[in-house]
């Protein structure tokens, strides 16, 4: 007996020397042929920064090495109340930092406001953190944005920032606001306080929830208790202030929960809410509330019947992934993590990934960097970005583009290059998502801030080829190696666009007539599509809307031939959109001189790939859980064992592949709508913004990180000052008579006679006798504009028959507007109103007082 068991411990030590041997022998192939040794990711080592607060501490700030765009730093706001105070809460690690440099801004970073230094830092071992108070000089107006840069000193070398916007909120109740949403958070693991936070839910009748991935205030009370799903937290919810003024607060909490999926088998997920909250003497007001909850990849969780692996609960526009190999292969990434399948060897590998195994720990708490993959080849290689913040690793606390390359022979990454940059994530994310291309000259394309970068990864060379773009100049193929820039960005004058091969750098001009305008449609393929219209046909409205009736379509070749052409005899194409292979087209035809719809649609149709050996993402139900996501494999791929899990390792490499990329500073005027403290569309025109920040309830903001709009404001609201009606002869005075009572209202005296309103336009007038700058509203509606009167801005409207009044108070029922023709302050039926401006085509204008 002792004999045997000799034996079999002897055996079992040489299969560990033999594993070993193997780990040591596989490690020295991979450091020999790349000449470097191979590491795993250093975990996170920096410290990080929240604000305290009596009732929680919140936004959770990361460490950056270097200096991110202030002008940009959008997602959450620092709160100072009364005493002009704010607890600072250093998780210092096992650095021993002795005080905080502070610098507040109010815009330009060049010309600070206020510095100094918190010196005294007192440690609390039961937070395991260190603690100072930050108490500024200055006083900060209410309603305006200021910018913090904290700054700590690691080492002799290294110094770390932190950034946050801040807020004079003294009065916005934003202990209150705390308190009701993380009580009605910690609810949702009771079932037995499902009626108390029924009470503050929308749910809409007759509708049942299938879904737990995404639920709202419309949402059953059952699926905001996540149905029967017995679920853990994790980790502590952790608060972002995304809004906050005198009407409402924005909230975001995020935590780690887990649920048993199946025996032994534990699956984590991201959960993020969002509450929308307005706060009375009487009670607090629940106007909104968004929960999204995503799962981690867990290569345990498979469905051997179908042979699919599973995702979980997830939203399917948050999973990026290609196939190789007639589908044998998947790289995909979700969460941000980067997985790679491999269903030859049943194995799957964690490629890369920021979060530690310690899911609660806060470090893992920022959601400020992003995975795109470029490239899958059949050997399984990976080319892709992370892009954002970096929190591991080599470029820890640095911002901007790391270009990486997997190897799947050797389960390997390598860092090809490290493009530093001052956009933070949520500003880069449009962008990258627009292009990112890698050639295989090792030449890298991407778009940034408006700048079209050509980086040369042998020369550590960058190269704006482009500058001053918007979204709309440039088109992209599928796989992002041809594009297309419109030469003018005013899509109503461009006559010209170049079609560049990212792959060759050849270069192709289509031009149209000078009594013609061109503008990109989209790529078929890699075959391109453009429209030609005629000039005179082609017209913009006061609102920034575009007509672009356009007589031909032009499909044309990687080399610029044109291999496909549409135009009909008085057929217009007025809309388009495309759609896998085909493109689909909204008809119009010319009647009494103008074109106009008639409702018909054709379509182009291209061969459609084939796609029977490649992988897709299908939706199954679970009595439980509701919708799961999984990919879906062809017929002969057969996958009933959970694949084993591999780490991938990291080249380390003394070599510096880093550069910066430069800004041209020519970015164009844009309009962002902003919801729930994240960036969701630019626009270039304001009444397109406001109208799409009222679908999202969310505000506009311009480039200079002004609040143009916001969706919640008072219920009722009268502009001061504005008792007497300036009374003129007729319509044709009646915009003289409004500039004249608007004048007035902000301390200028004009007679209506002397204004000339033939000299210049509409919104160069009233930028003139308000003293401020005017704003064109043109297109949206009369209930989105009466946030300006709220904020005490009178709007200028044009009335049936062509005559402008002024609109200058609201309440739930009625407008008041004056009318300089008649004299007289009318009061009518707001839904009356409402129709009337809208049948004179919802032409307003107002301003914001500066």
């Amino acid at each position: 007996m002792k004999e045997t068991m000799r034996i079999a411990v002897a055996h079992a030590l040489v299969g560990v020397l033999v594993f070993i041997a193997a780990l040591v022998f596989f490690n020295y192939r991979i450091s020999a042929e790349k000449g470097n040794p191979v590491t795993e990711l250093q975990n996170s080592t920096y410290p990080v920064m929240e604000i305290g607060n009596s009732v929680s501490d919140y936004n959770v700030m990361s460490a950056y090495r270097g200096d991110i765009d202030l002008s940009l730093v959008r997602d959450q706001i620092t709160v100072v109340d009364h005493s002009k105070t704010l607890e600072l809460k250093l998780h210092n690690y096992d650095y021993d930092i002795t005080a905080i440099q502070y610098v507040l801004f109010e815009n330009n970073p060049d010309e600070p406001l206020e510095e100094g230094t918190v010196n005294k830092l007192t440690d609390n071992p039961e937070e395991n953190v260190r603690t100072g108070t930050l108490t500024f000089e200055t006083d900060l107006t209410q309603g305006k944005n200021y910018y913090l840069q904290l700054a700590v000193r690691l080492d002799n070398s290294t110094r770390v920032y932190f950034y946050t916007k801040v807020q004079n909120g003294a009065g916005y109740n934003l202990d209150e606001y705390f308190t009701y949403a993380l009580n009605f958070h910690n609810n949702l693991f009771d079932k037995t306080k499902m009626e108390e936070n029924a009470a503050y839910l929308e749910p809409t009748a007759g509708v049942t929830d299938t879904s737990l991935e995404n639920v709202n205030i419309n949402s059953s009370t059952d699926a905001v208790f996540f149905g029967s799903m017995e679920v853990k937290q994790v980790s502590e919810p952790r608060i972002k202030v995304r809004e906050l003024n005198d009407t409402y607060a924005v909230l975001e909490l995020d935590t780690v929960l887990s649920s048993e999926i199946s025996d032994g088998v534990v699956q984590y997920y991201d959960v993020s809410e969002t509450y929308r909250m307005r706060y009375t003497a009487e009670r607090m007001y629940l106007l909104d509330y968004q929960r999204t909850m995503d799962a981690y990849y867990n290569e345990a969780v498979i469905d051997a019947s179908n042979s699919y692996l599973g995702l979980g609960i997830q939203n399917e526009e948050n999973v990026e992934y290609l196939s190789a190999d007639k589908g044998h292969k998947l790289a995909f990434s979700v969460q941000g993590q980067l997985w790679y399948y491999n269903y030859d060897d049943s194995d799957v590998t964690k490629v890369y990934s920021f979060a530690s195994e310690n899911l609660a720990d806060i470090r893992n708490d920022q959601d400020e960097h992003g995975i795109k993959i470029l490239d899958f080849d059949d050997d399984g290689n990976i080319l892709y970005l992370v892009y954002g913040y970096i929190s591991r690793g080599r470029h820890e606390g640095d911002n901007g583009i790391q270009i990486m390359r997997y190897d799947a022979a050797t389960s390997c990454n390598e860092e090809l290059a490290f493009l530093a940059s001052s956009i933070p994530y949520s500003s880069m994310r449009e962008d990258i998502e627009k292009l990112a291309y890698l050639n295989s000259s090792n030449v890298f394309y991407c778009v940034l801030d408006g700048d079209l970068h050509q980086v040369n990864l042998d020369d550590r060379s960058d190269e704006i080829l482009v500058s001053g773009m918007i979204n709309e100049s440039l088109t992209a193929s599928a796989d992002k190696s041809i594009i297309a820039i419109e030469s003018d960005s005013s899509v109503w004058n461009n006559t010209e666009i170049q079609m560049i091969d990212l792959e060759s750098g050849k270069t192709q001009t289509f031009s149209c007539g000078d009594n013609e305008r061109i503008r990109s449609v989209g790529f078929l393929s890699n075959d391109f599509i453009y429209g030609v219209a005629d000039a005179a046909d082609v017209s913009r409205e006061d609102s920034g809307a575009v007509t672009f009736p356009m007589k031909e379509i032009r499909i044309m070749d990687i080399d610029g031939n044109e291999v496909r052409n549409y135009s009909q005899n008085n057929r217009y194409i007025l809309e388009t959109s495309i759609s896998g292979s085909v493109l689909e087209m909204n008809l119009g035809k010319r009647a009494n001189g103008k074109v106009r719809s008639t409702g018909d649609k054709d379509y182009i149709r291209y061969k459609e790939e084939n796609k029977e050996d490649g992988v897709s993402l299908v939706s199954k139900y679970s009595g439980t859980f509701g919708e799961q996501l999984y990919f879906k494999f062809p017929e002969y791929i057969y996958i009933q064992v959970e694949p084993d899990l591999i780490l991938a390792k990291i080249l380390s490499s003394e070599d510096d592949a880093s550069l910066t990329l430069s800004r041209s500073g020519n970015a164009v005027e844009q309009y962002f709508v902003y919801a729930d403290g994240k960036t969701l569309a630019s626009y270039t025109n304001l009444p397109e913004a406001v109208q799409a920040a009222a679908e999202a309830r969310g505000n506009v903001i311009d480039s200079e990180e002004q609040v143009l709009w916001e969706c919640v404001f008072d219920d009722y609201a009268i502009v001061a000052g504005m008792d007497d009606v300036t009374k003129v002869s007729g319509d044709g005075k009646s915009l003289a008579g409004c500039l004249s009572m608007i004048a007035r209202v902000n301390g200028q005296s004009v007679s209506a006679n002397s204004i000339d309103t033939q000299s210049a336009s509409v919104m160069e007038l009233l930028s003139e006798y308000s003293g401020q700058n005017a704003l064109n509203l043109i297109g949206c509606s009369l209930d989105d504009v009466l946030y300006y009167i709220s904020k005490g801005s009178p709007v200028l409207a044009q009335y049936t028959g062509g005559r402008y009044v002024i609109v200058m108070s609201y309440n739930s029922t009625k407008i008041r507007y004056l009318d300089p023709v008649t004299g007289i302050s009318t009061v009518g039926d707001r839904d009356q109103i409402t129709e009337n401006f809208r049948k004179a085509g919802n032409v307003f204008y107002s301003y914001l007082a500066q």
